[in-house]
């Protein structure tokens, strides 16, 4: 339990790859505050780790909105005593296939909560990290902000680049405070959302054709990553991207064109048949 006595948040934590993460690091000892626009989600994790002994808390807030993540902060502070762990997860993804089709409101949808956001929340767990005299920032990214990735849209990939910049600054930015600033990459997530995305028969197409372990990333699998960077094992490293990813990112080249063409396939005979 290399995290026993930590104070972590964790947004986005009601479903998903930030449920994943609440329980990898309540399982490692942590106190856990989830963090989700969806209370009732929230509180339905929370009191899942409680009954697993750990000491969770839930918080209802849209990290999009300036106010919410001070008031995040302010509750975890207040329930926890601490905020030694900061894992900004909260994010969303984008809803075009190809780039003329993204819409302003969408595009400001995904970088308000996937950059934006982590800009508040970084700012508002700030003066607790400053008066402990250290902290740990891990940023939940994307292989799309590293280069790009099968599953993107334009403004999701612009986004994922946004927190890559945003997590090698930090990094920069807070080292004289001791705050370390990393960020995981996760490839595909087997969450619900990719579950409804793509059918059985086409996830398991583009895991044969891009991800070379041959499966998906799970939920866990990116909160053993937030783990380490989160644990005093990891107080030299900062400024680092941590691919998840199964090893797709060594092996982009004539698969990823093939799935690209497979997709503008795919959205032809749609606008063919609608």
């Amino acid at each position: 339990m290399e995290l026993k006595g930590k104070a972590a948040i964790v947004t986005g934590a009601g479903r998903g790859a930030g449920e994943g993460i609440a329980r990898v690091l309540a399982r490692e000892g942590a106190q856990v505050a989830v963090v989700d626009r969806d209370f009732a989600a929230a509180q339905r994790v929370a009191a899942a780790l409680a009954s697993s002994g750990a000491q969770a808390v839930a918080i209802c807030a849209d990290v999009a909105k300036k106010a919410d993540a001070q008031a995040m902060a302010e509750q975890s502070q207040a329930a926890f005593g601490a905020i030694d762990i900061l894992v900004n997860n909260a994010g969303v993804g984008g809803t075009a296939s190809f780039m003329r089709d993204v819409t302003e409101e969408n595009w400001d949808r995904v970088m308000d909560v996937n950059a934006k956001g982590i800009l508040f929340c970084c700012q508002a767990v700030l003066p607790a990290m400053t008066a402990a005299g250290k902290g740990k920032i891990v940023n939940i990214d994307s292989i799309a902000g590293m280069r790009m990735a099968f599953f993107s849209s334009v403004e999701y990939t612009a986004s994922k680049h946004a927190v890559t910049g945003l997590t090698r600054h930090l990094a920069w930015e807070l080292a004289d405070l001791r705050i370390n600033v990393n960020a995981v990459c996760p490839g595909g997530i087997l969450t619900p959302a990719i579950e409804s995305y793509a059918t059985p028969e086409r996830r398991a197409a583009i895991v044969e054709r891009v991800v070379p372990l041959g499966r998906f990333c799970a939920p866990t699998d990116i909160g053993e990553a937030v783990s380490f960077l989160a644990s005093d094992r990891a107080d030299l490293i900062t400024g680092q991207l941590l691919a998840v990813d199964g090893g797709a990112l060594t092996g982009y080249g004539e698969d990823l064109r093939a799935v690209l063409r497979a997709r503008v396939k795919e959205t032809q005979a749609a606008a063919q048949t609608g």
